[in-house]
């Protein structure tokens, strides 16, 4: 069976600019490289390099880099038969990195929001898993609403709300926000948290680590994150942290339906991804398992109830 990812597809341009990033003020900056990057390509090639097999990317690209980025896709092993060329610009990200790697994302959609209901392939809806990232909201609805697999994960970062979605869920769930995303989904819904059973909330938070809700079986658990510097890691850029940790999670939990090794890895991948440039650049699963097993007594893990 098949596993999809339903996100954007973006060409990121990677500038560093020496200080501290802010507004109103005038930086030079020197550009790192370009790539392929988005959250739906960042998840589908974190989810290959962690394991994951016949991994299938749903998404949109202009017809001005479709053979770059479907060249790339497919050195990764990430499956291209659904994503649809369409006559525009593929959508482009701005990544600034300051001093201290944190970085600044400026985006321009491009032809990601022309998907409609309509692309929605058949196959998607009967695969055994879909991770369903930053896609417009009627897609992702009509998504939601049909389909017939055993797991979903829902990161759709500042592009709609999930919240909004879990009653209509009908399987296994799993909503993956960062900690900014997670405060905005709850200013703008009607009901607390105990009102989403239905789904298992992962907040991530950066290098604190991360949360997860399981207000069904009430309970929560904290993962720690990699100690970057206390290893001697420089941190290069955060951006695309979220989505590695996302695919990474996805990967593991659908292997082994262990909500703690899924945690515990997608914290180290997550965290190593930091230490890199790119932002889908994720170890491959045995450098995973080695780091794994070098760094796994320095990551806490806490579980109490709800």
């Amino acid at each position: 069976m098949s596993v999809f990812v339903a996100g954007r597809i973006n060409y990121d341009t990677i500038l560093f600019v020496k200080g501290f990033f802010q507004r109103g003020r005038k930086f030079v900056g020197n550009l790192v490289t370009e790539g392929v990057g988005g959250t739906g390509a960042n998840i589908a090639i974190s989810m290959v390099r962690a394991g994951a097999r016949n991994v299938k990317l749903f998404g949109a690209v202009g017809k001005d880099l479709e053979n770059t980025v479907k060249t790339y896709l497919q050195s990764e092993g990430v499956g291209i038969e659904h994503v649809i060329v369409f006559d525009g610009e593929t959508g482009r990200a701005y990544i600034i990195i300051d001093d201290e790697g944190e970085s600044t994302i400026i985006t321009i959609p491009g032809v990601n929001n022309m998907l409609s209901a309509s692309h929605i392939p058949k196959d998607i809806l009967d695969s055994s898993a879909i991770v369903v990232a930053n896609i417009p909201r009627d897609v992702a609805t009509a998504i939601v609403e049909k389909f017939k697999g055993q797991l979903m994960f829902m990161d759709p970062g500042n592009s709609w709300n999930p919240l909004e979605l879990v009653s209509k869920t009908q399987c296994e769930c799993f909503i993956l926000p960062n900690e900014y995303e997670f405060s905005q989904y709850l200013n703008n819904s009607k009901s607390d948290l105990h009102a989403y059973k239905n789904c298992v909330i992962v907040v991530k938070k950066g290098e604190k680590g991360a949360t997860l809700y399981d207000y069904r079986r009430g309970r929560a658990l904290d993962v720690g994150a990699m100690p970057l510097k206390k290893l001697g890691l420089k941190v290069y850029s955060t951006a695309g942290c979220g989505d590695i940790f996302t695919g990474v999670f996805a990967t593991l939990y659908m292997e082994s339906r262990n909500i703690e090794k899924a945690m515990l890895y997608a914290s180290i991948a997550a965290g190593v991804k930091a230490t890199r440039i790119l932002s889908h650049d994720v170890p491959k699963r045995s450098e995973l398992e080695t780091l794994i097993d070098k760094y796994r007594s320095m990551i806490s893990i806490n579980e109490y109830s709800l």
